[in-house]
């Protein structure tokens, strides 16, 4: 391998992620703060205690990482982290997990404490979203370092770009057939002239995106589609985001959540989650569910169907009360 300015990475793997998490949380507080959030957004955090790698209990396997934290109150809450980039999970992880915490609860005086899944969207499963208190995708870690005023920012992306490389190599059931239908369907039936795709996801084989080019509506808000797992018995989200962007200031993305709770009872279907940066809005569409209660012929037909209702919702909404 050259070497150029700056550093490239050959491989990252999940040991590489462990020790830069940890190097984050321990070495800036805006970032561990941003990092309990996502993992529990009810913590008011109050300091950092420490944190461990590969935190081994007798009988029950180890935790990749564990931070500890004191909250405003003085209770002694503690961050268990699965991270995974490609590699299969354990029989009974998620549960091992789960009695790690009990046990860090019962024996090592920690009033209470969250299992979390550190991985990229595309390794995310069905079982994950059930299994886990909290998901925290790598694509998120990468965009906060963006926004990170920090010394080693640039180089821990590097760090996060080369393992979501890897992830988008591995062997994960590939949708772009499934992607092009969905994108083919959704231009030809809705009424909106002003949505085209975003270019930023040609080439990815799991999520395609749509912004509106309508001069009064912002270019950070996307219409999301993320295809979870293919196939009959798949699921694929559908989510509303506001990307970040050059230009968009904080107050920008404050103004345009500010817009979404004033109209999330029309899309009562979608789990708001306006604490996050990115993802406010989401539902899932389980393909198996759509297609035997006979509500369509295809999956892709009730994602295209739930892409057309997020569309006509909320483009003239932010169409009509831009910033």
């Amino acid at each position: 391998m050259k070497i150029e300015q700056g550093t490239a990475f050959e491989t990252v793997g999940e040991h590489e992620i462990d020790f830069s998490v940890a190097q984050l949380v321990e070495s800036s507080d805006s970032f561990s703060r941003w990092f309990v959030s996502q993992a529990n957004p009810a913590i008011e955090l109050g300091e950092y205690i420490g944190g461990v790698i590969h935190a081994s209990y007798a009988g029950e396997g180890e935790s990749d990482i564990e931070f500890g934290f004191l909250t405003e109150t003085g209770d002694r809450y503690i961050m268990l982290v699965e991270n995974k980039i490609d590699a299969d999970k354990q029989p009974n992880q998620i549960e091992r997990y789960y009695n790690r915490g009990q046990f860090r609860v019962e024996h090592d005086d920690w009033d209470s404490y969250t299992v979390c899944l550190l991985a990229p969207e595309r390794y995310v499963s069905e079982e994950d979203e059930t299994g886990f208190d909290s998901i925290i995708y790598y694509e998120d870690v990468l965009e906060q370092l963006g926004n990170l005023t920090y010394d080693g920012g640039e180089f821990l992306q590097s760090v996060f770009e080369a393992a979501l490389t890897k992830s988008r190599a591995s062997t994960t059931a590939d949708a772009t057939d499934t992607l092009r239908a969905i994108e083919n369907r959704f231009q030809n039936e809705t009424d909106i002239p002003h949505l085209e795709r975003d270019p930023e996801y040609t080439g990815y084989n799991k999520r395609t995106s749509f912004k509106s080019t309508h001069p009064e509506h912002h270019d950070a808000i996307r219409y999301d589609i993320f295809v979870g797992e293919i196939g009959d018995a798949g699921r694929t989200t559908v989510r509303l985001q506001i990307k970040s962007i050059d230009g968009l200031t904080e107050e920008e993305r404050d103004s345009l959540k500010s817009i979404a709770p004033d109209n999330k009872e029309i899309l009562s279907s979608y789990k708001w989650r306006l604490d996050r940066k990115v993802n406010i809005a989401s539902k899932k569409v389980g393909h198996e569910a759509v297609t035997r209660d006979g509500s369509y012929d295809t999956y892709v037909d009730a994602i295209v169907d739930e892409l057309l209702t997020l569309t006509d919702t909320f483009h003239p909404i932010y169409v009509g009360e831009s910033i």
